[in-house]
């Protein structure tokens, strides 16, 4: 057979999983949106904390909720607003003295038991939270290892925080709560070019966002930007309307902000019905059999395994800290690494530090054969690796 002529077999094999999986998916239009997700920034003063609380007390009465209204207070702020529930009839239950991303999930599996609407106030102290989390976890670690620590995140420590932080932007949008956001505002800048005809650029302010995660800005259903407009010696709360997923409110400037005045949005949900559930739940795997970590991941990986392996290995043979075994560890280092540098060791490439490891573990376990070596005292400090 020609090796270009079509495999009939193959034709029907992919027809068949085009109908499985691809015509399977496809269902009648509804509307899934039974919960509202808004998120609201600005500055200080701005009005946030208000304009969540006016929105949580009018949406309770008009859903006809008989539970109470839940809040991680990062602040804290809601016992200036207390009254406000109070006046209600609502009872309000609060999370507070806490800051961290763990404790918000925890909040969210609780609040989901005992409420129908929630708000997270300020989500820019939890973002903070996470990424100091990571580094003092990765400092700790490093630590253990005698190295240096870091004193900011680097490029390639982004991913597992930003995989953390999904985790709660999926529960924001399919947790079965209307949840309301608050957090700061954050200046978004742009390089452009100069006016002077120089050729070079500036870093210019070219608009605000609510400072967290840079995606989370696009999640919510409805995103408010809060301005305290100052009008002759006093302030107004103001609400800029910078996304209305259901094209009622966009682009609206509305003061002192209440849910009466955000009805229209509230409207288009389909609350007491449906709701859509984790985007999560579905993956890609099945399209990646032969997956691996990448190139740099795997080698990068190996070559902490292997200068870990190393450093245990010369600890073994001259474990104290007396100037004979420093200078037997670094004369080891000489003779098989030709370095008497740790932070070099460790740099060098996967491949090369386990051969030289085997080689070194086989010359010193022939210079102590029948002869181990002594173990550390119990005073002794642990050696350092180099």
């Amino acid at each position: 057979m020609d090796d270009d002529a079509i495999d009939l077999e193959d034709v029907a094999e992919c027809l068949n999983w085009y109908e499985e999986r691809i015509m399977g998916m496809l269902k009648p239009a509804k509307n899934k949106m039974a919960y509202s997700k808004v998120g609201i920034y600005g500055t200080a003063g701005s009005g946030k904390t208000r304009t969540a609380t006016e929105i949580a007390i009018g949406l309770h009465k008009a859903i006809g909720s008989t539970k109470p209204i839940a809040a991680f207070d990062t602040e804290p702020a809601f016992s200036f607003v207390l009254p406000l529930f109070e006046e209600a009839g609502i009872e309000l239950l609060v999370a507070d003295e806490s800051r961290a991303l763990s404790d918000l999930m925890l909040f969210m599996d609780e609040a989901e038991q005992t409420c129908d609407i929630v708000i997270i106030d300020s989500i820019t102290h939890v973002w903070r939270d996470a990424q100091e989390s990571y580094l003092r976890r990765m400092n700790e670690t490093r630590k253990r290892y005698n190295k240096k620590p870091l004193a900011a995140l680097e490029f390639q420590h982004w991913r597992p925080i930003k995989a953390a932080w999904a985790e709660f932007t999926d529960r924001f949008l399919s947790s079965k709560m209307h949840v309301i956001v608050c957090g700061r505002a954050g200046q978004v800048y742009e390089y452009q070019d100069k006016d002077d005809g120089s050729g070079k650029k500036e870093l210019i302010s070219t608009g605000t966002r609510m400072a967290t995660e840079k995606e989370l800005g696009y999640e919510p259903s409805l995103l408010i930007e809060m301005i305290a407009d100052r009008r002759d010696g006093h302030i107004v709360n103001m609400a800029v309307i910078q996304k209305d997923r259901a094209d009622r409110l966009n682009g609206c400037e509305i003061e002192r902000p209440n849910y009466a005045k955000l009805e229209g949005h509230f409207a288009a949900l389909n609350i007491g019905g449906q709701h859509f559930d984790s985007m999560d739940q579905r993956d890609s795997q099945n399209m990646f059999p032969d997956a691996d970590e990448s190139g740099w991941d795997a080698e990068k990986r190996n070559r902490e395994i292997w200068s870990e392996e190393i450093a245990e290995l010369l600890k073994k043979f001259y474990p104290s800290q007396s100037a004979d075994d420093k200078k037997a560890r670094m004369d080891l280092l000489e003779q098989f690494f030709d370095t008497r540098s740790w932070t070099k060791v460790e740099g060098m490439k996967a491949d090369f530090l386990k051969k030289a490891f085997e080689d070194m573990r086989e010359h010193l376990e022939m210079k102590f054969a029948g002869d181990p070596p002594l173990e550390a005292p119990a005073e002794a400090q642990p050696a350092e690796a180099e």
